[in-house]
C-alpha cells in the first residue's frame, strides 16, 4: 500500500455495525443507531443534522465530516469518503457488474479479506478518485438530463424545489439553472464517494450543505420507503454538477460545458475515474438500487 498520506483524511460513513474491519487510516463517522460513546458521532460533530438524517442518508455524514475536518485536520490535503457498504478503487476487484447499475462492480465481503480491503480502499497519489460517469443518453435524439431522469425515478418536485433554493443561495446561477436540469452525465456519489482535494470538497460540500439546509426549512417533506432519502438525491445532482465544472475546468477550460476527457491518453489511465464497488454477501442480487 506504500507509506500513508498524512494530508489525507478518509472516511467511512454508516449507520450499522461496519461490515469489514477498516484500516488504521480510515476513521469512521456513525449515523442512527450506529452511534455510541467513544465513537465519532453525527450527533456531536453536527449536531443539528441529527433529526434530519431520514431524509438525507449518507449525506448528513459528509457534513459531519465537512466539521472534523474544520475542527481537527486543518491539514487535510485530500479528503475521502466511503460507505460502510460501498467505496471507490483504482481498479477493478471482482469484474462482476451489477446487472441494474451497470458502472458499479459486486465484490464479494470474502474477496476483502485481510489487507485487501485496505488495499483497495488506498487512492494512492490521485487528486481526484471518482466513480466511473454514467451517461443517461442512449440515443441522441431522445436526451434525458437530470431533470427528466430525476422525474423517472423520483420525485420530481423535489428536483424543483431544490434548484431554486440554490439559485437563492447563490450556488446556481440563474443562466446555469437550464444546463443543470440538461446535464447528461452523472458521477455516481457526487462529491460523496471518493477521494478529492480538500479544498475543493470543503467548498463543495459548504455549497450543497447551504442549500440542503433551506430545503429542509422551507420544505418539510416527508416521503415513504425509497423515497425518502430525497434531499440526498438531490444533492447527488448538484455534486456532480460541481464536481464536472471542476474537472471542465481543469481539462479544457470551460466550466460551462462541453466533453470531458475522461482518459489521459499521455499516460494511458483515467484521469479522475477509479471503479464504483458494492460490497455484498450475496453475489446473486445485489440489493442495489440507483441513487441508493
Amino acid at each position: 500500500m506504500g507509506v500513508r498520506d498524512a494530508g489525507l483524511v478518509y472516511a467511512c460513513i454508516t449507520h450499522v455495525p461496519l461490515w469489514l474491519e477498516l484500516p488504521p487510516w480510515v476513521v469512521a463517522i456513525h449515523l442512527g443507531e450506529a452511534q455510541g460513546e467513544g465513537r465519532l458521532n453525527l450527533r456531536d460533530l453536527a449536531p443539528e443534522w441529527l433529526p434530519h438524517h431520514p431524509v438525507l442518508g449518507g449525506t448528513a455524514g459528509s457534513f459531519a465530516l465537512r466539521r472534523y475536518v474544520l475542527e481537527h485536520r486543518r491539514d487535510a490535503t485530500r479528503v475521502g469518503i466511503c460507505l460502510y457498504r460501498k467505496f471507490v478503487s483504482r481498479r477493478r476487484i471482482s469484474g462482476a457488474r451489477d446487472p441494474r447499475y451497470r458502472v458499479m462492480d459486486v465484490v464479494p465481503k470474502a474477496m476483502l479479506d485481510g489487507d485487501r480491503y485496505a488495499d483497495a480502499l488506498w487512492p494512492g497519489d490521485a487528486r481526484f478518485l471518482v466513480s466511473k460517469p454514467r451517461c443517461f443518453t442512449r440515443v441522441f435524439w431522445h436526451r434525458r438530463g437530470y431533470l427528466r431522469e430525476y422525474a423517472r425515478d423520483h420525485c420530481v418536485e423535489d428536483l424543483l424545489r431544490f434548484a431554486a433554493e440554490a439559485v437563492e443561495q447563490g450556488v446556481l446561477g440563474p443562466r446555469e439553472v437550464e444546463r443543470f436540469f440538461r446535464e447528461d452525465v452523472i458521477v455516481p456519489g457526487g462529491v460523496e464517494l471518493g477521494v478529492y482535494p480538500a479544498d475543493f470538497w470543503l467548498d463543495a460540500t459548504e455549497q450543497i450543505e447551504r442549500v440542503v439546509r433551506a430545503c429542509v426549512t422551507r420544505h418539510p417533506t416527508v416521503r415513504d420507503a425509497y423515497q425518502a432519502r430525497l434531499w440526498s438525491f438531490c444533492a447527488e445532482r448538484l455534486g456532480s454538477w460541481l464536481l464536472l465544472k471542476r474537472f471542465r475546468t481543469e481539462v479544457a477550460g470551460r466550466p460551462e460545458g462541453g466533453p470531458i476527457e475522461w482518459l489521459d491518453r499521455a499516460r494511458w489511465r483515467a484521469r479522475f475515474s477509479g471503479q464504483l464497488n458494492l460490497v455484498t454477501v450475496d453475489t446473486s442480487h445485489s440489493g442495489y438500487r440507483a441513487g441508493a
